[in-house]
């Protein structure tokens, strides 16, 4: 085959899939051009070119998400980690197949591309993004089957595609790949249908009204505002709350840092909010920063405040990479009202599965969470989050800066949005459930992947058994 048709199709495809402008079917065979290249590379040099060219995939497709005021360099701070780990495992994949078989490099790929994933948003500080599941978040139906193992078991039969479709295109011995590919087709129509029934029930419980408040301040990196500008900005957000509540609100929850209280003035403000709370009988998720050196090093948290009392101070748990915020030490405390319950998270805290999964096991109905994004990631990221309610059975509310708000319920349906870039109130009423829905996912975790970790250890031991025999 044209080795540069190949190398220019495989850069095109993982440009294209994933991020903003995915195309979301691309994904099911993003990795068959590679996966036919690798087939005729060998030596120092060519291995070389294949690193070089997932580099500059990896980065165009992250550099998609990339707008004002976030710098090109984040672009890298992604992408070169993904990028090596892409490479990594195409090279094993490839000294499996040639030492195995067709159908074992099959499986191999697709199993050891799930747990790279899995290692991704487990153990290190890029969470899930990358995650394949994530190329389908307009795909209920298949989300759904994240209730069940998580987002492994989507992208598993994600790379599962890209794998035989390669096989089927290169292998001499078509007729020994049909079964297994019939076999895998029909337990993946299994899940989707699963998907789709499960979209039938509606969650059968009370609702509550939760509101949304959203700050037109614009806090970043060159410096933090002056005193009439916080105050001036601090009030409107006080101003919507107390709408929000007139409206019927009973949660209220504003967008991470929505603004900056300097420590001097931390308490004075915290007895007005105290104060809105007790005169109204809501709950109130109060998101803000303080100051410790400047923006170089600040506080990024929430207060959980019920009937004009302080029941959880939060710190974001989960930094982004270079964030100047004090990491928080412990996930956020669990409150009650009216048997419903409530926790949450802030932003980036819900790329993380693992800690979506801790607030599920605590079987908390209502998920709220503070958020501020960027143009290049509105919607996406959103929609991210809803894959945490899908898996961990729970409605959420995402209150964000610079991007879509949303409102979903267990099953990620979108029960309310507001456009940031819309000329509107700043203020998103929904309606949640009160209760729960059970996953499955919530119960056994990841175990999904540990089986794949037994099939790896299976053939890593027979392969090295073959080599030396």
């Amino acid at each position: 085959m044209n080795k540069t048709l190949l190398s220019l199709l495989s850069i095109l495809f993982i440009t294209l899939v994933g991020m903003r402008y995915n195309v979301a079917i691309l994904a099911w065979l993003m990795f068959v051009p590679l996966l036919l290249l690798i087939r005729d590379t060998k030596g120092f040099k060519s291995w070389l070119f294949i690193f070089g060219l997932f580099q500059l995939a990896y980065f165009l497709q992250i550099a998609k998400i990339i707008t004002d005021p976030m710098p090109i360099v984040m672009a890298l701070l992604f992408s070169a980690p993904i990028a090596l780990g892409s490479f990594i495992l195409i090279l094993l994949y490839e000294k499996v197949r040639i030492r195995s078989s067709e159908i074992v490099g099959i499986f191999f790929f697709a199993s050891l591309a799930t747990i790279s994933e899995w290692i991704s948003f487990s153990s290190s500080p890029l969470g899930s993004w990358g995650a394949m599941t994530y190329t389908q978040l307009g795909n209920l139906p298949f989300l759904q089957i994240s209730s069940l193992f998580g987002i492994t078991l989507g992208s598993f039969f994600i790379y599962l595609s890209s794998a035989f479709i390669a096989s089927f295109i290169a292998s001499k011995e078509k007729k020994e790949l049909f079964k297994p590919a019939l076999a895998s087709v029909l337990v993946y129509l299994g899940f989707y249908i699963y998907g789709v029934v499960r979209l039938e029930h509606t969650q059968a419980s009370s609702t509550i009204q939760v509101a949304a408040i959203v700050s037109d301040m614009q806090i970043t990196p060159k410096g933090i505002p002056d005193d009439k500008y916080l105050e001036e900005g601090t009030n409107t957000l006080l101003n919507n709350t107390q709408i929000a509540i007139d409206k019927g609100a009973k949660i209220v929850a504003w967008n991470e840092g929505a603004t900056i209280i300097k420590k001097e003035k931390e308490k004075n403000f915290i007895e007005r909010v105290k104060k809105l709370s007790l005169e109204n009988s809501v709950d109130l998720v109060i998101a803000y920063i303080v100051p410790i050196d400047g923006i170089r090093k600040f506080e990024n948290k929430y207060l959980y405040i019920q009937q004009g009392e302080i029941q959880d101070e939060y710190f974001k748990y989960h930094l982004v990479p270079g964030e100047p915020a004090i990491k928080g030490e412990k996930i956020a405390k669990v409150q009650t009202m009216n048997s419903t319950k409530i926790s949450g998270a802030i932003c980036y805290d819900f790329d993380f599965p693992p800690l979506a999964r801790a607030l599920s096991q605590q079987d908390i109905d209502i998920a709220v969470v503070p958020s501020s994004d960027w143009k290049g990631i509105d919607h996406i990221h959103g929609q991210m989050a809803s894959v945490r309610a899908i898996e961990g059975g729970f409605s959420l509310i995402r209150p964000v800066r610079a991007s879509t708000s949303y409102a979903f319920d267990a099953y990620g349906r979108v029960r309310a949005s507001m456009d940031y870039f819309e000329d509107n109130s700043r203020i998103m009423m929904a309606t949640l459930p009160t209760k729960r829905v059970e996953t499955l996912y919530s119960q056994v975790g990841d175990i999904f992947v540990y089986f794949l970790m037994v099939f790896l250890g299976i053939v890593g031991i027979s392969t090295l058994k073959g080599r030396k025999n």
